[in-house]
C-alpha cells in the first residue's frame, strides 16, 4: 500500500513538473525561409502593443533627434516576444530602394541609433560594438550596444541585419539578464535559413 502510494504520488509530481514547463515556439518565416526557436518564457507581444511600442520609440526619436519618422523609414514587423520587462526578441524588415548603399545605409543606421539614445540618455555611459556573425552559413552583420547605468545596472540591445534582395532584415533583442542574452543570442546563432 505504502509503496503503491509512493508511485501515485511520484506520477503526480511528475504530471505538476511537465505541465508547469513551457511549450517551446518556433517561429518558421516563409519569406526568408527562417527557423527560429524562441527561448523559454518569452511570450508573444501583442499586434496592438507593439504598435504602441513601436510609436513610443519614434516619437522619442523625434524628440531627441528633431527629425521626423517618415512612413517609408517604419519596418515591417515580422514578431515580437518579450520575458519581463527588460528581455525582447523581435524580428522586422524594410524594403530599400538600393541595394548598392546597404553596407553605407547600415553604417548610417548604426551611429544614428546610438547617436540619438546617447542624447536621450545622456547621464548613463554607453558603448558600441560593430561586427559580423555568420548564422546558418550567412554573415550578418551586428551592432550592440551597452548601457551602464548610474546604478550599477547593465542593460544590453544587439542588432543582427543582413540583406535578402531588396530587403533589410533584423533581428533585434534587448536584455538584461546575461543568461537570458545568451538564451537569446544562442537562438539567434542556432536559427536555420535554407
Amino acid at each position: 500500500m505504502r509503496k503503491h502510494l509512493f508511485q501515485i504520488s511520484i506520477i503526480g509530481f511528475l504530471i505538476l513538473i511537465s505541465c508547469q514547463k513551457e511549450k517551446e515556439i518556433t517561429i518558421e518565416n516563409d519569406d526568408f525561409k527562417w527557423t527560429i526557436n524562441i527561448p523559454n518564457n518569452f511570450k508573444e507581444v501583442s499586434e496592438k502593443n507593439w504598435i504602441k511600442v513601436k510609436s513610443d520609440g519614434m516619437e522619442s526619436f523625434e524628440k531627441v533627434s528633431a527629425q521626423k519618422v517618415k512612413k517609408e523609414d517604419i519596418e515591417n514587423t515580422l514578431f515580437a516576444y518579450k520575458n519581463g520587462q527588460f528581455h525582447t526578441l523581435e524580428s522586422n524588415y524594410k524594403i530599400i530602394n538600393t541595394t548598392e548603399n546597404y553596407i553605407k545605409s547600415n553604417k548610417e543606421l548604426n551611429t544614428v541609433t546610438y547617436e540619438s539614445l546617447k542624447k536621450a540618455m545622456s547621464n548613463t555611459e554607453l558603448d558600441s560594438l560593430s561586427s559580423k556573425q555568420v548564422i546558418s552559413g550567412m554573415e550578418f552583420d551586428t551592432f550592440e550596444i551597452n548601457f551602464d547605468y548610474p546604478n550599477g545596472e547593465r542593460l544590453t540591445t544587439k542588432s543582427f541585419r543582413r540583406l535578402f534582395g531588396n530587403k533589410r532584415f533584423t533581428i533585434n533583442i534587448v536584455y538584461k539578464d546575461e543568461a537570458i542574452g545568451k538564451e537569446l543570442i544562442n537562438s539567434i546563432t542556432n536559427s536555420k535559413f535554407e
